[in-house]
């Protein structure tokens, strides 16, 4: 009777695993296909088009979206990566005097000292890998012809 019970026990979660199962599998799928084969086309109209320069004095953000061009792209760009490499370059340096500070008042103990010299140590490693990173963008474009990572010019897709 026991054994009975314990066999129809496991048959009934054998199938329970198995309906989980499918539903796992069979839920993205259906939702997948019902998506690609129910989803309608979309087509631009013609001669449509929509200004939304005209009135971009009144609004300070749409007057820099407007006078956003192909050109300044790069500009921009050049512009963060060096922004990145002084913030960089600053924050390895506050490391550096944090690691100074700690060796200073570590008053001999072998811990502290050993924390400050990874601080230090870290900070340097930091300093070095932002001026190789600086290089290795300077020796691109100097390859590409460009002198100054500020201006970097970037061809448009569209002409």
């Amino acid at each position: 009777m026991i054994a009975v019970n314990i066999s129809a026990y496991l048959t009934r979660q054998k199938n329970l695993l198995m309906i989980n199962l499918m539903r796992k599998i069979l839920a993205p799928i259906t939702g997948l296909a019902s998506y690609l084969l129910i989803a309608k086309s979309a087509f631009a109209a013609d001669g449509v088009t929509i200004k939304i320069c005209t009135d971009a004095a009144q609004n300070p953000i749409l007057d820099a979206v407007c006078r956003f061009k192909a050109d300044t792209f790069g500009q921009i760009v050049g512009n963060i990566i060096i922004a990145i490499i002084i913030i960089a370059i600053v924050i390895a340096l506050i490391f550096l005097i944090i690691g100074g500070i700690k060796w200073i008042t570590s008053g001999g103990d072998k811990s502290k000292v050993e924390s400050a010299r990874n601080t230090i140590v870290a900070a340097i490693v930091g300093l070095v890998i932002t001026l190789l990173a600086y290089f290795i963008i300077s020796f691109v474009l100097s390859i590409f012809g460009i002198d100054n990572i500020a201006e970097i010019k970037i061809p448009p897709l569209v002409k």
